[in-house]
């Protein structure tokens, strides 16, 4: 028997190894396959073939870290004490507000836990296996390490494997590796070291077969293959609380241990001076009632969610709340060549001809412009072009078969549809499929003349090896050993381009040719076609605007050196200047796990990058203080979607695995959705610590205003029931109506704010502490004057500093204006749902006030018209001063 270390040897050296090496070390048979008892002990050793899913919370464990809080901590303790002095009602609306604050935190955290149940997918289908002489179709899950496959183009591969057969195989393994166009696999052993995506002797778990068939013996199954791998590190990679959430947290518990403090010595106070327990401990309730913004979480959310409406209007999904506001802190976004800064579809730019400069293709709305039509040498490769392609145009322009054959079907059509119809309707004679081996197709035609024409493509090598002749000036000239390293140079030159580069021959012959094996021959050289899979038309711009942003954009992707540094010069990724600079590091490159930032700070471009390198890229940088956005599409890229702050994934053709651990979807691939995504997180990160200013600086003015009424005249200004009241009012609707807004328009004219910034700068701080000692002020004057002028009951002079307090903080939501904006005409006045918000409120208050249910609730009286003189003197003063101050001091 194979034993477990043996097996996991084998793994990495099976590319290395020839196909009967392979065989003969997992003890199997090329031709009968496994027999029972071999089969049993497997499946008994090495399990199903199956990804393992990591165990989610239960239900109650997540409903237990949803009230795992400090806030929440104290609310409950609030609401037990209220209930143990017969106070039901308070101690009720306290509990509504703690069941709606964990429903919320419920069912976003559940609805989290879907990520992996994308990857286990991919394990539900059949493939053709031989077992004991005969070949089977098989459950996927049961396949065993020396199992036989057969495949064939459709098939979706289970397991890794080593091929023993490979005829014309083609396997797309985008998935896996971003490679852009499917790889042609062979069955010869490899002599170096080399990537998952340059072993051309394996198949891999989760690829498809797009041409060809093969038989390959499992060398890797279950989470012992390259998904497999992929998978544990998706598991392993805890997602980190993004920035938002850290500081607002941080935020709250900060202010709790100012809350906590002065209750305590309040308490004590009052303790050792023998007041009323009871009073004590409805004063220490007010005071952390007054202290915790208790709407703040959910007026976090939903201006988050509003952010998210937003853009799914602009073809952005957002998955996570917070991940919103995390879009704009980024400062740096790791972004996937293949579909999101170009096309994912190859595209003919250019000719290259014997004696002739490049010619240029110029495409405009699908169509292509070149120049010099009529020299032969670009008749002849038209027709080639045409003849030796065995893919298939559908009517609505999509194709079938290999890119490059469909890239030329799409060129020759478009530029001249009479001709290519004309030579697709011609009948071959001969047929030579694509060979990964001889690197050549061909087939054969008999013209009208009579004469056999022969018409063949392939690389670059293999034309140029297999032509006698070039065609020059109408000529076909004898083809020099010179002549033709001068055009193997020139096919390296246009390959370190970044392009794609296939080689043209034909031959006229007067009668068929006798061998129909080996018919493309004495081929005469007719030039070289580069193809690129073109940027996308805004790509440029939207660079250009995230530079402004301060934003740097690098690629990260599988594909060659020279195809990713091109892309990246088209679409300026990096200046000329920059250009002079190694802006471009191989992934062999990254191996060092010692590699540090400043090697690596003033590169562009990572090609070759194996999926645990993009792991090991967003921690480096990520370790240097930067907010990492990536993008991604495959298998290949879900760990590192997932270990970034900001994961964005691709909806078109992103595969499922991405889209489920990923923040954000982008239902159009476009990376100009990611700029609008940016802009909206600017936004909503302004407009956040818009209310956050707007919700503290009124706290702070009832905390000063109980604390100077209760250690001065040692009364309760303000009970807590109708803080609570009132606190849910300030804090939901005029705070929502200002995270809802517009916002600054210009907000991507700046660079990203510092990441470790906290929500609240020393301005905001001042902001707050200036704008609650205002209202403070006047409330608690107002309170005053109606205890020692008009001589009122205490219960009258509560209902005076509740109610002019209340309307005192409404008005505030007019002094969140920036200091330059006019004091009428601003996005605060402009903002619709402020208005709306506003006649809420004091539509609200007002019922609570005349509807004697809610009256004897809240302790409120029959006011005379005296009292609501003062109340709305007392009430608009600081918004007048404040409006004043901000027109002489504009940052105030």
């Amino acid at each position: 028997m194979i034993s477990e270390k043996e097996l996991s040897d084998l793994r990495s050296e099976a590319y290395r190894l020839s196909s009967k090496e392979v065989v003969e070390k997992l003890k199997s048979d090329a031709d009968n396959g496994l027999d029972k008892d071999k089969i049993k002990d497997r499946q008994e050793k090495f399990g199903k073939n199956q990804l393992q899913e990591k165990s989610g919370k239960s239900i109650l464990s997540i409903i237990l870290s949803q009230l795992n809080n400090p806030v929440i901590y104290l609310l409950t303790a609030a609401a037990l004490i209220a209930f143990l002095f017969g106070d039901i009602p308070e101690a009720i609306v306290i509990l509504v507000v703690l069941i709606v604050n964990t429903i919320i935190g419920f069912w976003m955290e559940y609805q989290a836990q879907k990520s992996m149940e994308a990857i286990k997918k991919m394990d539900k289908t059949e493939i053709t296996v031989i077992r004991y002489g005969k070949e089977t179709e098989l459950d996927a899950e049961e396949i065993v390490p020396g199992d036989i496959l057969k495949i064939d183009a459709g098939d979706l591969i289970p397991a890794d494997a080593r091929l023993l057969e490979a005829n014309e195989l083609q396997i797309d393994e985008a998935a896996l590796t971003g490679e852009s166009v499917p790889v042609n696999k062979s069955t010869e052993a490899i002599d170096t070291e080399k990537q998952v995506a340059d072993r051309n002797n394996t198949i891999y778990k989760g690829t498809a077969v797009t041409a060809g068939t093969g038989k390959a013996v499992v060398f890797a199954t279950a989470m012992h293959t390259e998904v497999g791998n992929i998978s544990a590190m998706v598991q392993e990679q805890d997602k980190e609380e993004t920035p938002l959430t850290t500081k607002l947290n941080q935020l709250t518990k900060n202010l709790i241990w100012v809350i906590l403090a002065m209750a305590a010595a309040f308490f004590l106070f009052g303790w050792l001076t023998d007041k009323d327990l009871y009073q004590l401990v409805q004063t220490s309730i007010a005071w952390t009632i007054a202290a915790i913004p208790e709407g703040l979480p959910i007026v976090a959310s939903i201006a988050l969610a509003r952010g998210m409406y937003r853009l799914s209007k602009q073809n952005v999904l957002v998955k996570k709340l917070s991940a919103v506001e995390t879009l704009g802190e980024t400062t740096v976004i790791f972004t996937d060549k293949t579909g999101t800064l170009t096309k994912n579809k190859l595209t003919v730019k250019n000719f290259s001809f014997p004696q002739k400069d490049d010619l240029k293709v110029n495409w405009k709305n699908e169509k292509p412009e070149v120049q010099d039509q009529e020299n032969s040498n670009f008749q002849e490769i038209f027709k080639i072009s045409v003849l030796a392609n065995d893919a298939n145009l559908e009517d609505e322009g999509k194709g079938n078969g290999d890119p490059l054959e469909i890239a030329l079907l799409k060129f020759t059509k478009h530029l001249d549809e009479e001709l290519y119809t004309e030579n697709k309707k011609k009948e071959r004679i001969l047929h030579k499929p694509f060979d990964s081996d001889t690197m050549t197709m061909g087939v054969a035609f008999k013209s009208e003349n009579g004469q056999i024409y022969v018409a063949a493509k392939g690389s670059s090598n293999a034309i140029l090896d297999k032509s006698t002749h070039i065609l020059e000036n109408d000529e076909e000239k004898d083809f020099s050993k010179e002549q033709k390293e001068k055009w193997q140079q020139k096919n390296d030159e246009l390959s370190e381009d970044g392009l794609r580069v296939l080689a043209f021959g034909f031959r006229k012959t007067e009668n068929k040719p006798e061998d129909e094996d080996n018919f493309i021959e004495k081929l005469c050289f007719v030039g070289l076609i580069g193809f690129i899979d073109p940027p996308r038309e805004e790509i440029a711009s939207s660079i250009e605007t995230c530079k402004k942003a301060g934003i740097k954009i690098l690629m990260v992707t599988g594909d060659h050196p020279g195809t990713a540094k091109n892309v990246g010069k088209t679409v300026h990724l990096f200046s000329e200047d920059e250009e002079n600079n190694d802006v471009t590091v191989h992934g062999k490159n990254l191996n060092d796990k010692d590699i540090q930032y400043e090697e690596i700070k003033d590169s562009y471009v990572f090609s070759r990058v194996a999926p645990g390198q993009k792991l090991q890229l967003i921690e480096i940088y990520k370790e240097n203080g930067e907010i990492v956005a990536m993008t991604g599409d495959g298998v290949n890229d879900a760990p590192a979607l997932k270990k970034a702050d900001i994961g964005i994934a691709m909806g078109k053709r992103g595969t499922q695995v991405a889209q489920e651990v990923a923040d954000v979807v982008l239902k159009d691939d476009s990376f100009d959705s990611i700029i609008n995504a940016v802009a909206q997180g600017r936004i909503i990160f302004g407009n956040i610590r818009r209310f956050v200013v707007y919700q503290l600086s009124y706290h702070l003015s009832e905390i000063l205003i109980i604390a100077i009424m209760s250690f001065s005249l040692f009364t309760l200004p303000i009970l807590p029931l109708q803080l609570l009241f009132l606190n849910l009012l300030s804090d939901v609707f005029p705070a929502l109506a200002l995270g809802v807004g517009e916002g600054d328009k210009k907000v991507l004219d700046y660079p990203p704010k510092d990441p470790k910034e906290p929500v609240l700068k020393k301005k905001n701080w001042r902001q707050i502490i200036s704008y609650g000692l205002i209202i403070t002020a006047s409330i608690s004057g107002a309170y005053l004057y109606s205890h020692f002028i008009l001589q009122q009951s205490e219960s009258i002079n509560n209902n005076i500093a509740f109610f002019s307090l209340a309307f005192a903080q409404f008005l505030h939501v007019f002094n969140l204006r920036d200091g330059d904006e006019n004091m009428f005409n601003n996005q605060v006045t402009r903002n619709k749902f402020i208005w709306m918000a506003l006649l809420l409120c004091i539509t609200l208050v007002l019922i609570a006030y005349f509807v004697p249910v809610f009256a004897d609730v809240l302790s409120f009286e029959k006011l005379s018209l005296q009292s609501w003189i003062l109340i709305g003197i007392s009430s608009i003063v600081p918004l007048i001063i404040i409006q004043l101050i901000k027109e002489i001091k504009k940052d105030f």
